[in-house]
């Protein structure tokens, strides 16, 4: 049976819940509104009869492929001419990381939430544009219309899914949102599953700009957001050497998991401002 104390619990638990959900639906809004207020679906070149672009001849092109009323106006130069693909795309979702992403620095959000409204906003210019959103990971296909905001920010929330989980979905592009201080070599993977299957991954590095500076000085105590893994230094500054080599090493181990093709990288500060990335990343 429910006591007292257990109902207070779960309606205080319920209250906070909506909130976040309010919080973060308005802001990633917001930010989508900033950047566009209905953008066309991305291009990408597939089967139609809709022209999209030309572009050199490439070995292993079919010879019909090639317009060759065009090529004969250049010197030595054969033109393959794309048409559009007409299904919708797919953008899958995945924001998580461990109690380190919780951290907000003084008057900044979360790293948490501040992913989390990168990921939804991007998700939100993807569904006007008719694309398909979803959750990468999640038992719930990536559906289009409007209606999908809701569940996607409800799930943003709630499900906290491993990096190294999900199974890669053929032709989707991925968003991977995190600070990702998990172990390089789980990006790696991400990004090569994406490009196995005809996919393209976009990761955003989140950090708070006290990670970067790195500027406390005397007795520090550093403890994790949810009460776990404390540490105190009796002189924070004398580490910092250390940190910072860490910290660089790190992100050139980042950068080294992209393995090229049409994966991207981007570091962003909470400290910010979010609508140049996320016009860099839905473009």
């Amino acid at each position: 049976m429910t006591t007292e104390v257990q109902r207070g619990e779960l309606e205080r638990q319920a209250t906070l819940t909506a909130a976040a959900f309010e919080d973060l639906l308005t802001a990633a809004q917001h930010a989508a509104d900033m950047v566009s207020a209905g953008r066309h679906a991305r291009r990408k070149a597939g089967r139609s009869d809709t022209f999209w672009q030309f572009r050199d001849y490439a070995q292993g092109d079919p010879a019909a492929s090639v317009d060759w009323r065009q090529s004969a106006r250049l010197d030595q130069r054969l033109l393959v001419r794309q048409t559009e693909w007409e299904q919708p795309q797919k953008l899958l979702l995945w924001c998580g990381g461990g109690e380190d992403f919780d951290y907000a620095g003084p008057d900044r959000p979360s790293k948490r939430f501040r992913g989390q409204v990168l990921a939804l906003a991007a998700g939100l210019l993807a569904l006007r544009g008719g694309e398909q959103v979803g959750l990468w990971g999640s038992s719930e296909p990536a559906r289009a219309g409007a209606q999908t905001l809701g569940s996607i920010a409800q799930g943003l929330l709630r499900e906290d899914i491993p990096l190294a989980a999900p199974e890669p979905v053929p032709g989707a592009t991925l968003l991977l949102v995190s600070d990702f201080h998990q172990p390089p070599e789980e990006l790696k993977r991400a990004f090569a599953k994406a490009k196995t299957t005809r996919g393209t991954a976009v990761a955003v590095v989140g950090e708070d700009p006290d990670e970067e500076h790195f500027s406390y000085q005397g007795s520090t105590r550093f403890e994790g957001s949810r009460g776990q893994a404390a540490k105190t230094f009796g002189e924070a500054s004398a580490v910092r050497s250390a940190y910072m080599l860490t910290r660089t090493a790190h992100h050139d181990a980042l950068k080294s998991s992209v393995g090229g093709g049409d994966n991207r990288l981007y570091f962003h500060r909470t400290d910010g401002q979010l609508m140049p990335l996320l016009q860099e990343i839905t473009a």
